[in-house]
């Protein structure tokens, strides 16, 4: 294969991806199909079926690409010791709530085949949550900091006027003990 053509195809599996985190997110987990991820990038409704075998190995692909980028923005928050389970826990929620869609699809049910296309991603998206934290902590602090997230971008957490959701994170960060003295990244 040329090199020309090799980016080309580079280009149409990006074009493609990108149509359907756009689809996602503005319709939902059902509401993405091949077609219309092909229309919008522009492409032959066949298009997608050169890179994709279905739906459900463009949506494992849309999922592992999310852990990936989860992980990647919590180990930029992971870098300053002070504070570090505030700023994951900050990292973890900002990153639902840009990608309600793909964040519902990375944690919703999903079959084997997908199931395996995404451990080695999930696996260390939850390496960076865990980072030196004991295996029970890492759990607790895991589902503290997910449920937050879910609350929030399903919009089912009252926040009171002149709070932001920082400061609504901070504040149960603190209460459940997760910005304690050992700054441990949050899990």
């Amino acid at each position: 294969m040329e090199k020309n053509q090799t980016d080309q195809t580079a280009d149409l599996r990006y074009r493609l991806l990108a149509a359907a985190h756009a689809v996602l997110e503005e319709d939902g987990h059902g509401g993405l199909a091949l077609r219309e991820v092909a229309r919008r990038a522009g492409v032959s409704a066949m298009a997608p079926y050169r890179h994709f075998d279905n739906r459900e190995a463009l949506l494992a692909e849309l999922a592992a690409q999310g852990f990936d980028r989860l992980a990647d923005a919590l180990t930029a928050a992971g870098v300053d010791a002070e504070g570090r389970s505030l700023a994951q826990a900050m990292a973890y929620i900002g990153f639902a709530r840009k990608n309600p869609g793909l964040f519902r699809l990375m944690f919703g049910p999903m079959d084997a085949t997908q199931k395996a296309r995404l451990q080695p991603a999930a696996a260390h998206a939850h390496a960076q949550l865990a980072a030196g934290v004991q295996r029970d902590l890492a759990r607790a602090r895991w589902a503290i900091v997910h449920g937050l997230a879910c609350l929030i971008i399903d919009q089912r957490l009252a926040i009171d006027d002149g709070d932001t959701i920082e400061d609504v994170v901070r504040r149960t960060v603190g209460v459940a003990g997760l910005a304690g003295e050992d700054h441990s990244p949050v899990a």
